[in-house]
């Protein structure tokens, strides 16, 4: 029995297969750069999200960033579990609907994007943990750890869109012919 898929559905199953193999597998690398070293780090499942979710669907792009947002909240060390989880998914399936709808999907977009959820979810994460109760030294936390991790994370942004575009390129479906498009000469 051959491993080689036949018909068109086949195809998409096996590649579909291969496609989210390869996002799993860049997923489990970023946690574990997120879990290692000391100091202030970027961020990396920001743009791999919006990278993954650029051609992705609502629903898919809702479960990766609960996933992405469990995993930055274990690595992290949140108390509020499940508090980036619910950003995660407002920035997969916000990403989704401006790629479909608004942008083109190019690295300047990415970067763009990048740079503004990243600006919303470090803003959150300091209102909700920081200067919600009026913590000493609340600015230093801002200026010394959020702004940073902001800026290495839109850094790594263009490296995030590089991987995933030749993963998109070759694993994702081609877009069906009708009909008329079929009968040309």
């Amino acid at each position: 029995m051959s491993l080689k898929p036949k018909t068109r559905i086949q195809k998409i199953r096996y590649y579909a297969v291969i496609r989210w193999a390869i996002y799993i597998f860049l997923i489990f690398v970023s946690a574990i750069l997120m879990n290692t070293g000391r100091g202030v780090k970027p961020i990396y499942f920001i743009p791999l999200c919006i990278c993954i979710c650029m051609n992705e669907g609502e629903y898919t792009s809702a479960v990766l960033g609960g996933v992405c947002g469990l995993i930055i909240d274990q690595a992290y060390g949140k108390a509020f579990f499940g508090f980036s989880s619910i950003i995660m998914i407002a920035i997969c399936v916000g990403s989704t609907i401006f790629f479909r709808h608004f942008l083109f999907q190019n690295g300047i977009n990415v970067i763009i994007l990048t740079a503004v959820c990243t600006f919303v979810y470090q803003l959150l994460d300091y209102f909700f943990f920081y200067a919600m109760w009026n913590y000493e030294g609340t600015g230093y936390v801002f200026s010394d750890i959020s702004v940073p991790c902001i800026l290495y994370t839109v850094m790594i942004s263009p490296i995030a869109h590089i991987i995933v575009k030749p993963i998109v390129k070759r694993f994702y479906p081609k877009k069906a012919k009708t009909i008329e498009e079929a009968m040309k000469v």
